[in-house]
């Protein structure tokens, strides 16, 4: 009996081994340009009686996106772009569980820091009624101008303080949700002027992780082994029984 739990706990270290020195499978999932069923749009306070404008063009290698804040600062402002991964609302979101960064190639004019907001379903908060009540995850970027690869880590956006308000939800439920991602967002700087047009040209857009098909095998395995030597266990007491 000793001698089977020895070569079990030995196939064991040499799944682990074998694991370890696997080099790391990678997938990328394209945001742009666009794929069936995604939906893109700008938009801007202008049908809350604001002065802000935005605009979106699409040309075939590229998409360009301008937003200019009202200038009257005695009313709010707002512009932005909006990725839809669920436009016809049939919570057919993007499973971005295994997502590690965000990855632009940008051409940016007029600012110098943008800011990408991921919306995420959460089923504890989320009334899709309700756009707010997706889970926020933003990251404010900095970007130099002229045509630059920009990699967010996923690990860098956070839930801000605001949602929470504005979404009246308790800081406790703070689970990224990452495996429900339902839209993309673009917006202006904290501290971008008013009366500033900024613009900013996509060539592409694209998600990177790593693959958890090896992972998924080692887990296999492990069950496997698990199951041979709970059956070998479960066997020597029927033997015992039988003496």
């Amino acid at each position: 009996m000793r001698k089977t739990y020895t070569i079990l706990g030995v196939i064991a270290v040499v799944v682990l081994v074998i694991y370890s020195l696997i080099p790391d499978s990678f997938f990328v999932e394209k945001v742009y340009p666009l794929e069936e069923g995604v939906f893109v749009t700008n938009y801007d306070d202008r049908s809350d009686g604001g002065f802000s404008t935005a605009t979106l063009a699409m040309s075939d290698s590229s998409m360009k996106f301008e937003c200019m804040l009202g200038a009257d600062t005695t009313v709010p402002a707002w512009c932005g772009m909006l990725w839809n991964f669920d436009p016809d609302t049939l919570e057919k979101f993007r499973n971005w569980i295994f997502v590690d960064s965000v990855i632009f190639d940008v051409e940016t004019s007029g600012t110098d820091e943008i800011l990408v907001k991921l919306w995420a379903y959460d089923p504890d908060v989320t009334d899709l009624k309700k756009p707010k009540t997706f889970r926020l995850l933003m990251k404010e970027v900095k970007v130099s101008g002229g045509r630059e690869r920009i990699v967010v880590p996923m690990e860098q956006f956070y839930t801000p303080d605001f949602w929470y308000e504005d979404a009246q939800v308790d800081k406790e439920l703070n689970k990224r949700h990452q495996e429900s991602m339902a839209r993309l967002e673009i917006a202006p700087g904290w501290n971008h002027p008013r009366g500033k047009s900024f613009s900013i040209v996509f060539h592409e857009v694209s998600v990177k992780g790593i693959s958890n098909f090896w992972f998924g095998a080692v887990l296999f395995a492990f069950l496997g082994i698990t199951i041979v030597a709970v059956g070998f266990r479960h066997h020597k007491k029927n033997e015992d029984k039988d003496d």
